[in-house]
């Protein structure tokens, strides 16, 4: 059985078909967390219940029922999302012990697909780092070397679907969190357009206020899959569904694409760019043109302040009145944590923020007139070892300079306030072996768009190949997809690793 290479749509299908069982299916998956997540970290909880909803789902098929399009898919969600009846800690102590009596709107959305819900995984305390460890789980580690990290705050989310935990998995995404994290770990990552995916249900609280910024949204290990799941996905809020539907528009022919691959601002690295460089390159020889551009009136610089004064929500909660009283007066400085940075700016200050980014909004949507999508680095910076200094202490490195830590998310800031869809391609391995992924911009609603060339490079470029993913004291590659080659001899070494508990 193979089930660990296949794809959303290749394990339904064989689900439906009988050719495998929802219940084999689920034990493979299971079989490999309890053998390779030990030095992973990957997951953080498994839900003993699902080994029964796998077992329905096959009595459903024997009848010849159908539970939607996910029948039997066995999918992880990040800890940050609400399961009814399962811890959902967003990596914190305060919420060590919580067990929530409903599902997210994501969730419950998956669930009634048909899909099965079987675990929980790991992610930056309280969703506010780049990287993702927390004190209750410890960092997750990327399964391409466990030297470095998986990004955040979904890195759990990438992370696992690389090593083939599952199929796919449900991330959100406020600076770069879904997105950092997929081209981190060499999968298929998707921010949607602002708004049309609720998001009640996560952690930290964002109830009864939707945030500003933050998304939820899929990975996976094929971009087809992205949009199976993104329509699943896709709603109003509670609050607006006796009135409002939401109904994409079908992707546009893409004719034309334009490429931004440095700036002055936030340097990128010279192999990250020989990546975008690398998709222009296959694109135009598939008769696409590339043209390297800058929208008019969109600087990189100006959108970073704008999305840095907006995530001052983010840091707010963790600061008292008299806290902002010492910042402005001078007493004492912000903490150098996400969102920190404007966390005393009066409401004036942020109206002016908003204000901005409703004039770079107009701006984006001009551009899209000229353009179909808008190729972008994700990151600056390669794929960075695991950091757990203060945030002031870290760095990254490009081209072997030393650059601020919070520029990993500049390149996410320059359209995340606009709202605008996004969905992360991995390209190919850098110099030390890890993946390099690259970020396709489509207009504001239009998410059918950059998933569609994502699905045209998924089709055009060479796959990265399965990492190696650690059996105790071994190693094994894992394959792809069903037809493709994998290393079948190696049988996994459990007798080192201690089952994750279930609960």
């Amino acid at each position: 059985m193979t089930g660990s290479g296949w794809s959303v749509r290749e394990i339904a299908d064989a689900v439906a078909a009988r050719r495998v069982s929802a219940t084999e299916i689920l034990a493979e998956a299971l079989t490999r967390i309890d053998c390779c997540n030990k030095e992973l970290r990957l997951v953080v909880t498994i839900d003993e219940r699902a080994e029964r909803w796998a077992r329905e789902a096959d009595e459903a098929v024997l009848r010849g029922e159908s539970l939607g399009p996910l029948h039997g898919v066995p999918l992880t969600v990040k800890d940050s999302f609400s399961t009814r009846g399962l811890r959902t800690t967003a990596g914190s102590r305060a919420l060590a012990g919580n067990v929530p009596s409903r599902d997210a709107d994501a969730v419950a959305a998956l669930r009634a697909a048909g899909g099965i819900v079987f675990a929980k995984t790991n992610l930056a305390e309280n969703c506010g780092d780049l990287q993702s460890a927390n004190p209750l789980f410890g960092a997750a580690a990327n399964p391409w070397d466990p030297r470095y990290t998986t990004g955040g705050s979904s890195g759990g989310s990438a992370g696992a679907v690389a090593a083939r935990f599952c199929a796919a998995d449900l991330g959100s995404d406020i600076a770069g969190s879904i997105r950092i994290p997929a081209a981190a770990c060499g999968v298929y990552g998707h921010r949607p357009s602002y708004g049309i995916v609720p998001i009640r249900g996560h952690h930290p609280p964002y109830q009864p206020i939707e945030p500003d910024l933050a998304v939820a949204g899929p990975l996976a290990s094929t971009p087809g899959d992205l949009s199976v799941l993104l329509d699943l996905l896709l709603g109003p809020s509670q609050a607006d569904r006796p009135a409002w539907r939401v109904e994409l528009p079908p992707a546009r022919t893409v004719r034309r694409v334009a490429i931004w691959p440095d700036d002055p601002y936030c340097p990128v690295d010279a192999e990250i760019r020989g990546a975008l460089g690398h998709v222009a390159e296959v694109l135009e020889a598939g008769g696409v043109p590339v043209e390297q551009t800058r929208p008019s009136g969109i600087r990189l610089d100006e959108s970073d302040e704008v999305a840095r004064r907006l995530l001052a929500s983010v840091a707010l909660q963790d600061y008292s009145a008299a806290d902002i009283a010492a910042i402005n007066s001078g007493d004492r400085a912000p903490d150098d944590g996400l969102g920190a940075q404007y966390v005393a700016q009066s409401y004036r200050d942020w109206m002016q923020a908003h204000a901005r980014r409703e004039r770079l909004r107009a701006r984006w949507q001009s551009f899209f007139t000229r353009f179909d999508a808008l190729l972008l680095p994700v990151v600056p910076s390669l794929v960075g070892p695991h950091d757990a200094r203060p945030f002031a202490e870290r760095t990254l490195t490009v081209d072997g300079a030393p650059r601020p830590y919070w520029d990993q998310m500049v390149w996410a800031n320059l359209t995340g306030p606009a709202g605008l869809p996004t969905t992360v391609v991995p390209v190919r391995r850098d110099s030390r072996g890890l993946p390099i992924g690259i970020a396709v911009v489509g207009p504001y609603l239009e998410d059918r768009t950059p998933l569609s060339l994502a699905q045209r490079l998924y089709e055009l470029l060479e796959p990265l190949g399965p990492p190696r993913v650690r059996h105790g004291n071994s190693a094994s590659s894992v394959g792809r997809a069903p037809g493709v080659s994998r290393d079948r001899g190696a049988t996994p070494d459990c007798s080192q690793v201690n089952p994750l508990p279930r609960m």
